[in-house]
């Protein structure tokens, strides 16, 4: 996990999106993409720091970030272990309104 990383590539369009993802073996960020001032798309993705790379190379502008998986170690390990429902035993409680 510690070899994921992160990388912000900035694209014109679906089709240069489309070219990235073709090439390199990357895992998009969930939601829509966000604008930048000059039309382009900015696209979060992970994989491997080859893949990452494999991209960087494809002429866009892009941001990587080698330290992201040994974050997302440090924190998974924030995450609890501890079963809350009890294997089922408890019912869970929300904010929702039951009619």
């Amino acid at each position: 996990m510690s070899d994921i990383v992160q990388i912000k590539l900035w694209v014109p369009d679906q089709k240069a999106l489309h070219s990235v993802l073709s090439k390199a073996k990357l895992e998009l960020d969930c939601g829509s993409p966000k604008r930048d001032d000059a039309g382009n798309y900015i696209v979060t993705a992970y994989g491997t720091l080859a893949e990452a790379t494999k991209a960087s190379k494809l002429g866009y502008k892009f941001e990587l970030d080698k330290s992201f998986g040994k974050t997302l170690k440090l924190r998974q390990k924030e995450v609890s272990k501890t079963d809350r429902f009890q294997g089922g035993k408890i019912t869970p409680k929300g904010l929702g309104i039951k009619r």
